[in-house]
């Protein structure tokens, strides 16, 4: 078990830079597993994620002790996060699982964020899919891993990620729930790259390489995102659409786009590599 939540706690390190802690506690004699950012003052949450009789899938979102200041940070985040919010919401739903938000104990709109109550007192949300697989042989730790991934984003959307100096990134919020950004934080939003990840998987959307496939589990979950608009040519009020801004690429394919500038678009350098291949000249 300490070998699934190590894997699992250094593949959210990786996708959101900032630090985790995962174990796991047997709840009516089946393992719940419990992750969480780093919190020794007990001001954020964790998730519970459970899978029952090895179908139903519910994860929830669990609130620390003091976690007040955090709640109502969540509540005064800009348009932009809450629209990132709700496309989590939306990429969990298409892959068959029920999510239940609650603000305030009412239920949210993910088509209107506008609606949404300006004071946040209490946050609740809950995921479930059933069946959680319908191909018995994924593990149990590939299918915590991927869904508690998707619920972490969509949490972390509304909150801020910040590095203090050289220290290692936390997770940041003043008191009075204030939200202080990075003014270039839109080009490397760990978030971003995430969602992206999520709907399209790990596979280079050019060449079809999947490093898990060919290098074991050194490749898991390893990948290149491109931006297919360069970040140098977005305004500073750019909101970027994971979905159709950012694209999985490999690392030669992902050099290849960039050989010219402005780079090119992934479909070009797919027909160029058809024509190569179909043993045409590309000059």
């Amino acid at each position: 078990m300490s070998a699934a939540c190590d894997r699992i706690r250094l593949n959210l390190e990786q996708e959101f830079d900032i630090p985790f802690t995962v174990h796991i506690e047997t709840v009516s004699g089946e393992p719940e597993y419990v992750l969480a950012p780093e919190d020794p003052d007990r001001e954020l949450f964790c998730i519970r994620a459970h899978i029952r009789n090895g179908v139903r899938l519910t994860m929830d979102f669990v609130p620390q002790k003091y976690s007040m200041n955090f709640i109502t940070a969540m509540g005064l985040h800009k348009e932009a996060d809450r629209q990132l919010f709700c496309r989590y919401v939306e990429a969990m739903r298409s892959k068959g699982a029920s999510c239940n938000i609650l603000v305030n104990s009412m239920p949210i709109s993910t088509d209107d964020v506008a609606s949404w109550p300006v004071v946040w007192k209490k946050f609740e949300a809950q995921v479930k899919k059933m069946p959680v697989s319908y191909d018995d042989n994924v593990p149990e730790v590939d299918i915590i891993e991927e869904w508690t991934g998707m619920m972490m984003g969509m949490i972390l959307s509304l909150t801020e990620i910040v590095a203090i100096e050289d220290e290692k990134p936390v997770l940041g919020f003043k008191e009075g729930a204030s939200i202080r950004y990075d003014a270039n934080r839109y080009e490397r939003n760990p978030l971003n790259r995430k969602l992206c990840l999520d709907a399209m998987g790990y596979r280079c959307h050019i060449c079809g390489m999947d490093f898990e496939k060919i290098y074991g589990v050194i490749g898991h979950h390893f990948i290149h995102v491109h931006h297919i608009i360069p970040v140098s040519q977005l305004g500073p009020d750019y909101v970027i659409d994971p979905l159709h801004d950012l694209v999985p690429v490999c690392p030669n394919c992902h050099s290849m786009l960039h050989k010219k500038d402005p780079p090119f678009f992934p479909d070009e350098l797919i027909r160029i590599m058809q024509r190569i291949s179909a043993g045409g000249n590309e000059k």
